[in-house]
């Protein structure tokens, strides 16, 4: 049974459990059905940053928590606690372009198999109509108490 309607964009923080440093996306845009979409700020600075330069895993965790975000907001919509779940494999990853601090990222995910708790999403990464980066991450969801 749903609580309530929750409107979009909701912040991260309510739908998922990651804070700063690691909290990289900003808010939930969009979720139907296996689909999402989320907003985030590339950083000028921070734990995904050396000599001025940002790491490619800074990509791959923004895919992840949009998928955590997507789980969180449909466990909020029903009422329900969020089992948690992790990361636990990268099939592809591509990096297209880089863009600079600041640049306004567009993250849409799709789920593209399940089998039993692990879930294979498609990411792909956008500053506008640009395409930074794209590929296939495994996440895994907790089942929690049956």
């Amino acid at each position: 049974m749903k609580n309530k309607d929750y409107t979009l964009p909701i912040g991260m923080e309510l739908l998922i459990p990651h804070r700063p440093p690691m909290l990289l996306a900003d808010e939930l845009i969009e979720r139907e059905g296996d689909n999402a979409k989320a907003r985030a700020v590339m950083p000028e600075s921070g734990i995904f940053y050396e000599d001025n330069s940002s790491f490619p895993e800074f990509f791959i965790e923004i895919v992840a928590q949009t998928v955590a975000a997507a789980q969180g907001y449909d466990a909020l919509v029903d009422g329900e606690s969020v089992n948690g779940g992790m990361l636990v494999g990268i099939d592809s990853f591509t990096f297209h372009k880089i863009c600079a601090a600041g640049t306004v990222l567009t993250i849409s995910t799709e789920l593209t198999f399940t089998f039993g708790a692990i879930k294979i999403i498609h990411g792909e990464i956008f500053a506008g109509e640009t395409l930074l980066a794209e590929g296939h991450i495994k996440v895994w969801e907790n089942p929690g108490e049956e």
